[in-house]
């Protein structure tokens, strides 16, 4: 059973959540409240398992709310639950388990209630492996999240980075420094432009430039390192 606490200003919307809980989980709702202020000040944080925040709370935005119970301590998990798309990429920087678009499903309600459960019953130290770790690709108002561990390359077209899995390709909001700072050390900036999987390549093959066009396992894409990227690579790939 989840102990569930609702950060919400508008009661329609609070009172839709409320019902739609009642229909997915089994819980128990330990509060609600209307800001951020009164969210920090409950007495009941520490008994939380996940907090629902709305973004546009009438004292701050959700998304410092969420910030602030991180930085002291709070250990359940935060579901953001929103009519904006805009904050996605924030709000999964900052740790959300999910990002709900209003108005949603109650089965979508659902599949972020199995993703916190996934991520409470996880010990902390597998939450740190690389298959883990998550990206947000956005595309309007769809927001896909793209695990790590299938991406082969990240590719900057039209100055966006591209995100190439076995499947499909996901656009990302970040620049490749930034992305650079976020992933797990398999991941090699091989190129000014290219970001490659070091555990996906398949073959390097020596180009004119003095680099390699490397081919991956999962995915067509092709990537070619610059020389400093191809020594690179080859040191990491004969430790």
């Amino acid at each position: 059973m989840l102990n569930i606490a609702i950060v919400e200003d508008e009661l329609p919307a609070l009172e839709k959540l409320k019902a739609q809980l009642s229909r997915v989980c089994t819980h128990t709702l330990l509060f609600t409240c209307h800001s951020v202020q009164e969210g920090l000040a409950s007495n009941e944080l520490s008994k939380v398992d996940v907090l629902f925040v709305d973004i546009n709370l009438p004292d701050a935005s959700g998304m410092s709310l969420v910030t602030t119970l991180k930085n002291r301590g709070f250990v359940g998990e935060c579901v953001f639950s929103t009519a904006y798309s805009e904050f996605a990429v924030e709000a999964f920087t900052i740790g959300a388990a999910d990002y709900l678009l209003k108005p949603y499903t109650d089965e979508r309600l659902s599949l972020a209630l199995s993703r916190v459960n996934d991520r409470l019953n996880k010990p902390t130290a597998q939450l740190q492996e690389p298959e883990a770790f998550t990206l947000v690709s956005k595309v309007g108002d769809k927001v896909t999240l793209v695990k790590v561990s299938d991406i082969c390359a990240i590719k900057l077209e039209h100055a966006q980075a591209i995100a190439y899995g076995s499947e499909a390709s996901y656009p990302l909001d970040q620049s490749l420094d930034e992305l650079m700072t976020l992933l797990p050390s398999q991941f090699l900036r091989v190129h000014r432009n290219s970001i490659v999987n070091s555990k996906e390549i398949k073959q390097m093959d020596r180009w004119v430039t003095g680099g390699y066009i490397i081919k991956f396992h999962q995915s067509e894409v092709q990537v070619i390192s610059s020389r400093n990227g191809g020594r690179l690579l080859k040191d990491k790939l004969i430790r």
